[in-house]
């Protein structure tokens, strides 16, 4: 019995993998979609809404002003961010927040990169940190990609914050270039 359940992981571990469509000119695809990774670094600062605070004390959203190595000093009237879903993690002694956020990063060229992300915050020091995920832009930032590890303190409800990860862009002509391959139905 155990090996026959065994088996029937790896089958389905293995049927996984196997595709009936191939990526155009892709024989390694992580090679194909990325053009020059980039190490990406940022310090900011929140600009909270006092008008729009979470019911455990944290901003629900607000603006972010700061420098990023991707495009310099940021316009914050251009770089909202919203708390859209927040939990006391029950694994804690109620004293860890987690905080799913969005938003974007405006540079004072007009680029613009989105994302969104996980944040952690200790309510007993006030410190946080985080994983966030780029995910496209407007500008020389189109079609940017990558994620960011971040750690900061809150103090009197203002967080400031560092932040490394590395981005790449993906070429446009290999976004959406899926075409089938023999013995496939089509789409």
């Amino acid at each position: 019995m155990k090996n026959l359940a065994f088996l029937i992981v790896a089958l389905l571990l293995a049927s996984g993998c196997a595709t009936n469509h191939q990526m155009v000119g892709s024989a390694d695809l992580s090679k194909a979609t990325v053009e020059h990774p980039k190490n990406h670094k940022v310090w900011f600062e929140s600009i909270p809404n006092p008008d729009k605070m979470l019911e455990c004390g944290l901003p629900a959203a607000g603006w972010i002003k700061g420098h990023c190595s991707l495009m310099g000093e940021i316009v914050p009237e251009k770089s909202p961010f919203t708390i859209w879903h927040w939990y006391v993690d029950p694994k804690s002694d109620g004293s860890r927040v987690v905080e799913s956020i969005e938003g974007t990063i405006t540079g004072a060229s007009g680029d613009s990169y989105y994302y969104t992300g996980i944040i952690i915050t200790n309510m007993n020091d006030m410190s946080f940190s985080g994983r966030m995920y780029i995910n496209g832009g407007i500008g020389t930032l189109d079609c940017l990609e990558g994620e960011c590890f971040m750690t900061g303190r809150t103090s009197n409800g203002v967080s400031k914050w560092t932040a490394h990860g590395q981005v790449a862009k993906r070429e446009e002509s290999q976004t959406n270039n899926v075409i089938p391959t023999k013995g496939s139905s089509g789409f």
